[in-house]
């Protein structure tokens, strides 16, 4: 017992280790704007650069999984490349202890130079249904090398167009610090002078703000967007006679990545999974949901959870 309470103490200060410096800016940012919205037939001269090409099945390799598994939910969301030349990105979210699904980029071994940008854009829509305004979509970037809590975030949305491959921009000027799903008050402006380290998206039931609120009416569930590219442009009155010019990033492979880790989290993050297992996570919601919801005695549904699994392996072979 003595054990699992040091473990419970211990784990927020695990997931959230970062190396801290000092704010590279003063001013302070406490509410975030709605990102510019463009559809192709909308958009002027601006330049894009395109970094990740969703078109190509290798910008898969660079990507991994950001569910709320990490926080102790439910919801399970995955990549997956089309022979139609785009990405699905899409799964299931549940509330039941989290509320959110996304992806991330692995780390970049050096920082992406986008000083020279105003913002990052994204060419895609939501497939799933015609509703994006029942989530809340969130787009981070990292200016450190590391994979802590707290990152830079900023919201866009889709528009209601299931047909239409749409461009999102999505300014610098609309990204603010936060800490989980919270605002860090007056916390330092997004500072791309250094360079980037990472870029991810997430569709989660949090809105913005500096208290943890859920969204009204939010459609947890399915859900699909497809995506071919996510960039970065420059606006047309900033143009100069060159092009925005982007190099392409080299990532971190996760073996890399993990020999990076302090002693603490390598030694700590394999009893957590040991010990919080994303699959036992789910035995106990799925006993939680047929008691209070189906009326079922625990000894009822554990007699229904071993009459079900054979049939669904079944389904599940090739």
């Amino acid at each position: 017992m003595k054990l699992l309470l040091l473990l419970l103490i211990l784990c927020p200060a695990v997931t959230a280790w970062i190396p801290r410096k000092d704010p590279t800016r003063e001013k302070g940012c406490t509410y975030l704007q709605s990102s510019s919205l463009e559809t192709n037939h909308l958009l002027g001269t601006d330049s894009y650069t395109p970094v990740f090409h969703f078109s190509r099945p290798e910008a898969l390799e660079m990507m991994g999984r950001l569910d709320d598994a990490i926080m102790g939910g439910i919801s399970t969301s995955s990549l997956a490349f089309s022979s139609d030349g785009f990405t699905r990105w899409g799964g299931v979210c549940r509330t039941d202890g989290g509320g959110f699904c996304g992806f991330r980029s692995n780390p970049f071994r050096q920082p992406l130079q986008v000083a020279d940008a105003d913002g990052f854009y994204l060419i895609g829509r939501l497939a799933s249904d015609l509703e994006p305004e029942r989530r809340v979509w969130k787009f981070s970037t990292r200016t450190k090398p590391d994979r802590g809590e707290v990152v830079y975030q900023a919201p866009f949305s889709f528009p209601k167009n299931q047909s239409a491959w749409h461009r999102v921009n999505i300014p610098f000027d609309d990204f603010c610090l936060v800490r989980g799903p919270r605002i860090v008050p007056n916390g330092p402006l997004l500072n791309t002078t250094g360079g980037i380290y990472q870029v991810g998206m997430t569709m989660s039931k949090f809105v913005f703000g500096t208290n943890t609120t859920e969204l009204t009416d939010f459609r947890d569930g399915f859900f699909e967007v497809q995506l071919k590219e996510i960039g970065l442009y420059k606006r047309q009155q900033q143009l100069s006679k060159n092009e925005l010019i982007i190099k392409s990033p080299q990532v971190l492979s996760e073996s890399e990545f993990k020999k990076q880790q302090p002693l603490i989290l390598k030694l700590m993050v394999p009893l957590f999974r040991l010990l919080f297992s994303e699959s036992s996570r789910r035995r106990k919601s799925a006993m939680r949901h047929l008691r209070e919801r189906r009326g079922l005695s625990r000894g009822r549904a554990i007699w229904l959870g071993y009459a079900i699994e054979p049939k669904a392996l079944a389904l599940s072979d090739p």
